[in-house]
């Protein structure tokens, strides 16, 4: 069953939510990068959503083309925890929003990198400060 996700944009506060089920709770959180929280079922291995902080910041197209931000909270996670987080973040839905790739600064060192794919405003919900 597709599920369609909820976005929830808090205009003054510039935070977009995405709720991938709807009403459902999340267990725990994974602090990506500092404006990038996911949020997730971690007894079952997927996402119930996104929070994107600073999000006018994450979505800002540049000359080069999209914004993208080291996922850096991955280094804080245990190996076991880490595969399943990318897991998560490189399959559907997260994959819609988040398209996450690599930047390899030598050849045994790469760093998980990400930009976020800007949804349409009209599936937004603007909430009143």
């Amino acid at each position: 069953m597709d599920i369609e996700p909820i976005f929830s944009y808090d205009k003054e506060a510039d935070v977009l939510y995405i709720s991938f089920f709807p009403g459902e709770k999340a267990t725990t959180a994974v602090e990506l990068t500092d404006n990038i929280l996911l949020r997730m079922n971690r007894a079952e291995g997927r996402a119930i959503g996104l929070t994107l902080m600073d999000f006018s910041v994450l979505v800002e197209i540049t000359n080069l083309g999209p914004r993208s931000f080291p996922l850096t909270g991955l280094n804080d996670l245990e190996p076991e925890w880490q595969d399943m987080v990318i897991d998560v973040i490189t399959s559907p839905p997260v994959n819609k929003i988040l398209k996450v790739s690599v930047y390899t600064q030598a050849l045994n060192n790469t760093v998980p990198i990400a930009h976020v794919e800007k949804p349409s405003r009209a599936n937004f919900v603007y909430n009143a400060a």
